[in-house]
This record gives C-alpha cells, structure tokens and sequence, in this order.
C-alpha cells in the first residue's frame, strides 16, 4: 500500500476544505450580486419616484429636459452596478484559480508521499527513476503556481483598466441639449409696390 491511512484521511479532509472554500467563495459573490442588484433597484425606482414628482411643478423648458436626465441618472446607475459586478466576477474568477492550484497540490503530495514510500523498498535504479518522477512533479507545481500568479494579475489588469473605463466615460458625459425657444414676432405685412395715390385696386 504506497499510502497510510492517515494520509489518505488527511488528502480527503484539505480536498474537502478546497471544495467548501471553493463553494462559499461562489455564495458570497451570489449574495454580493443580488445585493448590488437590489441597490440598484431600490436607487432607481426612488429616483425616478423623486422626478416624476417635480415633474407637475417643473416649469416647460425643465420638462423637455426630464428624458435627458433620466437617461443620464440611468447610465450612472448602470455604470457603478458594472463596475460592483466586475469587482465581484473578478474575486470569484481568482478564487477559482487558486482553488484549482490547491486541488493539484493535493493531488502532488499524494503522488509525491506514494513515491516516497515506494522508494524505501526499491533498488537503487527504480529509485533513481522515482526521484525524477518525483522532481518533474515538483518542476510542474512550480510552474502552475507561476500560471496560476500570472492569472491572477491578469485578471486584477482586466478588473482595474474596466474601472478605469467606467470612471472615464462617467466623467464625459453628452449635454443635455436646451429647448429652443419660440419667440414671438408680430407678422410684418409682405413688401410690394405702393400704389399711386387716387388709383382703386383692380
């Protein structure tokens, strides 16, 4: 047997610690996501409570400017739920890749204590082909924590030139066009020939 019951036990209980951090790292960015939902929600529909509101009392040239400005508070709202949704994605999406870099490095220390067993009772030449076994084992988990770091900061790049985006487009906003105003004129009468004075028009 290359592997002792306590070891077996042991690689079941931190696989099974993996799984559970795993499983709440996906609760809490679930009820983080639903939370910033619902706050949005909430904020819009006490928005556009508040301006339909000051719409009765809103003089004509405000009201012709009510749909911009519900557009804008619309973009605003829908910029800073992206903005909570990407910091959210981003942390469950980086604690995957660490979760699946822990899973391997349980699946490691398994091999690498069963070829350590076997090496105790093997000759000298399957015990050098273990060590190398043994070493290239070592040699991958090295590199996986390298592409798992790598990843990582690529995904906190994504996140960060994504807020950087969203505060960039926050800080250009359209303007809001004026309404033009009607302005009243007396009708001047057409200019045309007088006529001579004595003379009846036909």
């Amino acid at each position: 047997m290359f592997l002792s019951a306590h070891e077996i036990a042991l690689s079941r209980e931190r696989a099974l610690n993996n799984m559970l951090g795993l499983a709440d790292a996906c609760l809490d960015a679930a009820h983080c996501l639903s939370a910033a939902v619902a706050a949005a929600g909430r904020a819009s529909i006490e928005q556009g409570a508040r301006q339909w509101a000051s719409f009765g009392a809103a003089r004509p040239d405000s009201a012709a400017q009510l749909p911009a400005a519900l557009w804008l508070d619309h973009v605003a709202r829908a910029g800073r739920l992206f903005d909570e949704a990407l910091s959210i994605f981003g942390a469950t999406h980086k604690a995957i890749i660490r979760s699946a870099e822990i899973q391997v490095r349980i699946l490691d220390s398994m091999a690498i204590a069963a070829i350590d067993r076997a090496s105790k009772s093997s000759p000298w030449e399957t015990e050098l082909a273990l060590a190398a076994v043994k070493s290239s084992l070592q040699s991958a988990e090295h590199a996986l924590h390298e592409m798992s770091e790598a990843a990582i900061e690529t995904v906190a790049r994504a996140e960060s030139e994504g807020h950087q985006a969203l505060v960039v487009k926050a800080a250009t906003k359209p303007a809001v066009a004026k309404p033009a105003t009607v302005k009243s004129a007396t009708a001047k009468p057409a200019k045309g020939k007088r006529l001579p004075a004595g003379k009846a028009t036909a």
